[in-house]
């Protein structure tokens, strides 16, 4: 490595890691104690509060955070005043800027016929997004509106009493909710506009690394995923995970070339790294993947003085979201962010057994049907192989050969390693997670069809090409319709707990009792969204001295609230019942009643 390299190094991590203390110090100073003791009556059914060892760490920890974040900006100062740390701020910029030229540069030297494919492309993925951000309907997204995006910094960046808080997406939706407050706006357009990034940088990149055939088959399949789909129109943070995986992957791709933009890639692995994990912590397969790649051509090539750079910018990512993470892990406590299901180990025996089911629905998912897909994805895999041994053999077109070797074996890695992480961890991540392997997937399916198409022409096979796009089109079909037809069921959900919702709306003011968590929260989040103008009081539990003019439970004896009053409901639907409760009713009557 250029002695240069410790410099480079001690400027890039001195500036992200004083934005990163910096950050964190703002959302602590946001606020003062009164207001973070306030943050945990936002979900009240954990009985979490503000505790006096957190309250004698605050001062310290903001202290601390804003201290280090002025020491870290006076490193990256002094490192950057003298020539050589310009040269080096001048060499990054230089190398950001040819890195955006060349992107912009890959798109120019298409032909007309292919621009208009492109567009024509993103503009039906557009269309598509738009309708299901309108159509979907309003579930995880829903809460982590209520809960954190409209209720302020320190409860979208430190509250995590439920993993629907995916950091740094709902700081998103949090901007976009000061310029409006609507639940659209908030959380719906930031992914549209993410997904949108996702997509072009994903086609471009592929564009300039492979050729056109190969990056409209991966954008266009992956894109008409129906997760993919799904996600693009849901405010939950997964398109924000995938612009970050492929932010990483080309960075990786980047600093596995001799003679590449080496330190722009270094930034784009490290920020995504920090950003990704700060969005959702199973970014970690993302960065398993980049960092054991990039070890294991170190390994190969027996170069280890360039294992330092590696090193250097792993602990940085690791220190960057641990900062980024501190005022979360001063309110809400580390235990939070592995206290899901997904994240703690499982017993050995269920999970070897559940392995191989898991992988095949997994995989199938990915591949576009849950049950058949993976009979897609090992085909693609065996012809992958096939063409690698074809290719390591004939070498008839040393092109492809180059596209397989430096684009097709880390799109592999990156979608097989994470499997090697499942295994230590022993957990089954669910689809949504995974999403991101499948960009992988489909450019491998890329390569494949691009190879095919070259092998045998259209005078050869006429139907060839014919039977593809045919097969493009009942696949984008599929998954649309997919989409469409898992939306009835929660559609129906949500307008029941809004019918509820407007039914109380049109009666006389009272205190509101909805012990049941998803009647309390959507009852909470279409009052803030759809009847702004009255004041409510919706509590999730009896609070002394409070007469309670409605209370709401599951009909059908569901749930673990069973009131059992003498009169019948004065509401009910599916999802609901609401009684009406007299006022000369004894609060303390053993109707009011808790399984």
């Amino acid at each position: 490595m250029m002695p240069a390299w410790p410099r480079f190094f001690a400027l890039l991590l001195s500036a992200l890691l004083a934005c990163c203390a910096g950050y964190a110090a703002a959302v602590l100073y946001s606020t003062e104690l009164a207001g973070i003791r306030a943050v945990y009556h936002i979900f009240p059914f954990n009985n979490w509060h503000l505790s006096a060892s957190t309250t004698a760490l605050l001062p310290m920890v903001r202290q601390g955070l804003a201290a280090g974040s002025l020491l870290l900006a006076g490193l990256f100062g002094a490192l950057a005043w003298p020539a050589a740390g310009r040269r080096d701020v001048v060499g990054l910029r230089l190398e950001i800027s040819a890195a955006t030229t060349g992107l912009l540069r890959g798109w120019r030297e298409l032909r007309n016929r292919q621009k208009g494919l492109a567009t024509a492309l993103l503009t039906l993925l557009t269309i598509v997004r738009v309708y299901f951000s309108f159509a979907n309907p309003e579930y995880d997204d829903a809460v982590s509106y209520e809960l954190f995006v409209s209720k302020g910094l320190v409860a979208t960046s430190a509250y995590y009493p439920l993993p629907n808080n995916h950091v740094l997406s709902n700081t998103v939706s949090m901007l976009f909710y000061q310029v409006s407050p609507g639940f659209w706006w908030s959380m719906r357009l930031p992914v549209l506009l993410q997904s949108t990034a996702a997509t072009v940088l994903l086609f471009v990149g592929l564009v300039r690394r492979t050729r056109f055939r190969v990056a409209l088959v991966a954008v266009g399949l992956f894109c008409g995923l129906q997760l993919s789909l799904y996600h693009a129109g849901v405010g939950r943070g997964y398109w924000l995970f995938i612009l970050l995986a492929v932010v990483g992957f080309f960075s990786t791709l980047e600093l596995g070339r001799p003679g590449g933009r080496h330190r722009a890639a270094w930034l784009g692995l490290v920020l995504a790294g920090v950003l990704g994990t700060y969005t959702v912590p199973p970014f970690l397969y993302v960065l398993a993947s980049a960092y054991s790649w990039l070890g294991l051509r170190l390994l190969r090539r027996r170069a280890w003085a360039e294992a330092g750079p590696l090193v250097v910018a792993g602990l940085g990512t690791v220190a960057g979201t641990a900062l980024l993470y501190a005022p979360l892990m001063l309110i809400s406590g580390g235990k939070a962010l592995v206290a899901t299901n997904n994240v703690g180990p499982m017993g050995l025996d269920a999970f070897w057994a559940g392995l191989p089911g898991y992988l095949w629905h997994t995989e199938g998912f990915l591949a576009g049907q849950r049950t058949l897909g993976a009979l897609l994805t090992l085909p693609v895999l065996a012809l992958l192989a096939w063409l690698w041994r074809h290719h390591q053999t004939n070498q008839p077109d040393e092109d492809r050969a180059h596209e397989l070797r430096q684009v097709g074996g880390p799109a592999l890695w990156f979608m097989l390693l994470p499997y090697a992480v499942i295994l230590v961890q022993r957990v089954f991540p669910p689809e949504r997670v995974m999403l991101y392997k499948a960009a992988f997937f489909f450019l491998l399916t890329g390569l494949v069809v691009d190879w095919a198409l070259a092998r045998w022409s259209a005078k050869e096979l006429p139907w060839l090409r014919p039977a593809l796009v045919a097969l493009a089109v009942l696949f984008g079909t599929y998954e649309t319709y997919s989409v469409v037809r898992v939306n009835p069921v929660a559609r129906s959900n949500d307008a029941a707990y809004r019918a509820g919702l407007h039914w109380l709306a049109a009666q006389p003011p009272g205190a509101v009792l909805a012990p049941e968590v998803t009647h309390n929260l959507f009852l909470r989040f279409y009052a803030h969204t759809e009847v702004r103008e009255r004041a409510w009081h919706i509590d999730h539990d009896q609070r002394p001295g409070i007469r309670y003019a409605y209370v709401v439970a599951f009909p059908g004896k569901r749930g673990f609230f069973q009131p059992l009053f003498p009169f019948p409901p004065a509401f009910q639907n599916a999802e609901l019942e609401i009684y009406r409760v007299p006022a000369t009713y004894p609060l303390d009557s053993k109707s009011w009643r808790h399984n």
